[in-house]
């Protein structure tokens, strides 16, 4: 199935997906103005405050699950054997003073769980 995740235009984050009752294959990032990298943010919950950086565990230093997009026209399998979150955020990390004046519509490919 495809299920589409937005950041706004002036936003770095993206609305919330449910991910429930589907496991998360691929994203699929189109063309942007900027380059950057895409982060996952993960909760149990919609709750704004419960919404934190996923931690990619197969690195030595535990780093944040990053995947770097360039200027975007990427496809990105989700890595094999992660735990994905019940809700999940999709967050463009920009160099300093980029600013983003479009909005930017990720394609997600899921499958039931």
């Amino acid at each position: 199935m495809l299920e589409f995740a937005t950041i706004a235009s002036g936003f770095n984050v993206s609305g919330d997906v449910d991910l429930r009752q589907r496991r998360l294959d691929a994203i699929f990032v189109p063309t942007m103005g900027g380059s950057g990298d895409l982060a996952v943010q993960g909760g149990v919950d919609t709750t704004s405050a419960n919404f934190y950086r996923l931690l990619d565990t197969r690195a030595i230093t535990s780093a944040d699950l990053r995947f770097a997009v360039g200027v975007g026209s990427r496809m990105i399998p989700w890595p094999p054997g992660l735990p994905q979150p019940a809700y999940a955020r999709f967050e463009m990390i920009t160099t300093v003073g980029s600013v983003q004046t479009q909005a930017r519509t990720l394609t997600l490919v899921t499958r039931p769980r």
